[in-house]
């Protein structure tokens, strides 16, 4: 059996309690976003490979909303366990969309995690052939390297221990077909991010 890092009581229960917290504040702060994208941005600042979550059909947006939450129950176990679980994990956990609803209408997903060092990739292939594929990218920061400034945002979250996580959401039309890879560069292989706001466009000072 893989061995597992044994932590006390006590010191799990308090580092499991300040994530729950990150948790439940992100998950409501990038529902607010994604609900009021369609309103303020338009698609204005998107990138010739970016769709605004809004635009996509409900269950799509469903899909894009269950990422947002699995990814925080995922981060939860890498802050604990020090590695990333597999979707097998997650979905004997309960956690969607490595879980699936039965209440839920529409396709199917086979989820696997593939990993080469800092770059993790939570890939679902649809059971359906009209159904598109959807990835999760994680970008661990290199060993060694100076900490992150970035702010937390919907691209960046930070772990307990204040590793930075560069994060994006993508999904690719070929669906069933599509190779079962590690994608480092999504945008190269044809993927499209799913953003829930656009960029705010950059206002030049005088």
């Amino acid at each position: 059996m893989p061995e597992r890092e044994v932590r006390s009581p006590s010191q799990r229960r308090e580092l499991v309690g300040v994530i729950r917290v990150g948790v439940a504040v992100l998950a409501v702060a990038w529902i607010y976003a994604g609900s009021q994208a369609a309103d303020t941005s338009g698609t204005r600042g998107l990138l010739t490979y970016q769709a605004l979550m809004a635009d996509l059909p409900a269950g799509e947006q469903l899909l894009f909303r269950e990422l947002q939450e699995g990814l925080l129950e995922a981060e939860r176990d890498r802050a604990v366990m020090k590695r990333w679980p597999d979707p097998s994990a997650l979905e004997a956990d309960g956690i969607p969309p490595f879980a699936r609803d039965a209440t839920t209408k529409g396709p199917t997903y086979a989820w696997r995690r593939l990993q080469n060092g800092t770059t993790v990739n939570y890939l679902g292939i649809p059971s359906a052939s009209d159904a598109p594929a959807w990835l999760l990218l994680i970008q661990e920061p290199e060993p060694g390297s100076p900490p992150d400034p970035a702010p937390d945002d919907e691209e960046h979250h930070r772990l307990p221990d204040g590793i930075v996580l560069h994060i994006s959401v993508w999904k690719h039309a070929d669906g069933s077909r599509l190779e079962v890879a590690l994608a480092p560069l999504p945008q190269a292989r044809g993927w499209v991010q799913i953003v829930g706001r656009a960029p705010v466009p950059a206002v030049a000072t005088p």
